[in-house]
């Protein structure tokens, strides 16, 4: 697991949501290229998509509100994220031991 805040000092981005949420390496590799695109479809991805992590780190009590249950073991929660214009997105995660929030995947969701 790593945390957001390691790896953000190397992007140099500037980010207040640290303390709840710790992020898989698939993740984190994921959330790093979306920062670095400067696409208008990737911004809106990654403004979409920080407002759920958001959501998540100052609410982490309420990470089922809106999300969708899946019957994993552990259990998991996933959020598809629309943006205009493109495909969709999910953002799956967990919770820890220690109550944070596990992002697990941030990926374009597959079309059923």
């Amino acid at each position: 697991m790593v945390h957001l805040q390691q790896w953000c000092r190397c992007l140099r981005v500037k980010i207040s949501f640290v303390s709840n949420l710790v992020f898989s390496a698939t993740a984190r590799d994921r959330w790093i290229s979306l920062n670095r695109s400067d696409g208008v479809y990737e911004r809106t991805v990654r403004q979409r998509v920080r407002s759920v992590l958001d959501r998540l780190d100052r609410h982490p009590e309420q990470h089922r509100v809106g999300a969708t249950q899946f019957q994993t073991s552990p259990i998991t929660w996933g959020q598809l994220i629309s943006p205009d214009g493109g495909a969709d997105w999910i953002l799956i995660w967990t919770t820890t031991a220690d109550e944070k929030i596990y992002i697990l995947r941030i990926e374009p969701a597959p079309s059923l």
